[in-house]
């Protein structure tokens, strides 16, 4: 998914250090009279190929961007180790938003940043409740509700799911804010979602699992929130792209100047009932690098 954020009114007394962690593009488009573009995308399904993980068709379209020096801001449930090692495979460093949009990590050396000191290498700034909390009422409603989460899960079980490697696995289970799980009967779900938001949390879909975050926090939030950073920071209005395939992306591409909804591998579309969000023309990085591409033609 692509979006774009602000980060430079964010209270201080919410930033946290922590070490690693999704993408922020800033976009150049003829014809409009904007001086800066991020964009925000997903991962699993929209810059990774859903089965494989794989990259490679979204090559051409991901150095247009180093080449404009778009930052690119990825916004996924994955967890901050995952982002940062897929920030390595990129070849980027931007900020990135994790857990569907509980945490929002940003290098000590971005330009947004500048003056505010840190030892750590990534900042950290987060408005949800502590995973600790998550899982103790996670561990409740598993004694009423047939579901399983990645804590309930050995690391083999989590690589038969995911199709991650053994060290991959590993890194999607080290959570900070939030749990995919299993729902094994989808008719509790609407009873499980009104007992979470009685307790301050709320359920999304994504392309694999259900995920369990506080509640008000999602992708859109984090987007609009690294957003204003960028825009204050720049003084001037940003536009923002996001691109994303699934029902957790659906905030965050409605909340942005150009939302893409990137069709999954089936070639079908996740059901967001919006004419102003694009759709794109091929699952996976193929359909992320062909709008890229023909969003910034002859640019």
């Amino acid at each position: 998914m692509v979006i774009f954020y602000a980060f430079k009114n964010i209270c201080c007394s919410n930033i946290k250090h922590h070490s690693l962690e999704n993408v922020i593009i800033v976009l150049y488009h003829r014809g409009m009279k904007t001086d800066k573009y991020l964009l925000f995308t997903d991962l699993d399904g929209t810059l990774l190929d859903h089965n494989t993980y794989d990259f490679s068709e979204a090559k051409e379209a991901l150095e247009l961007l180093r080449l404009r020096k778009i930052p690119i801001i990825i916004a996924t449930s994955k967890t901050f180790a995952e982002v940062v090692e897929y920030e390595k495979k990129l070849g980027i460093k931007h900020p990135f938003i994790v857990e569907n949009g509980a945490g929002i990590f940003v290098p000590k050396e971005c330009e947004v940043l500048s003056g505010l000191s840190s030892t750590k290498e990534w900042v950290k700034i987060s408005k949800a409740k502590s995973y600790k909390e998550l899982r103790k009422l996670f561990v409740k409603l598993k004694e009423k509700y047939k579901m399983k989460g990645f804590a309930d899960m050995d690391v083999s079980e989590v690589m038969k799911l995911t199709g991650l490697s053994v060290d991959d696995a590993y890194k999607a289970i080290q959570r900070d804010f939030s749990e995919p799980f299993v729902l094994y009967d989808e008719s509790e779900l609407l009873l499980l979602q009104e007992e979470l938001r009685k307790q301050g949390f709320d359920v999304v879909k994504g392309g694999r699992f259900y995920h369990m975050i506080s509640q008000g926090v999602d992708k859109a939030s984090a987007v609009e929130s690294l957003i204003k950073v960028y825009q204050d920071y720049h003084e001037l209005k940003c536009h923002s792209i996001a691109l994303g395939d699934s029902g957790n992306d659906f905030t965050m591409l409605e909340s942005v100047d150009t939302g893409v909804l990137i069709p999954r591998c089936d070639g079908s579309f996740a059901p967001l009932h919006n004419s102003k969000v694009h759709r794109a023309k091929y699952p996976g990085p193929k359909g992320w690098s062909s709008f890229v591409m023909e969003f910034f033609d002859g640019d």
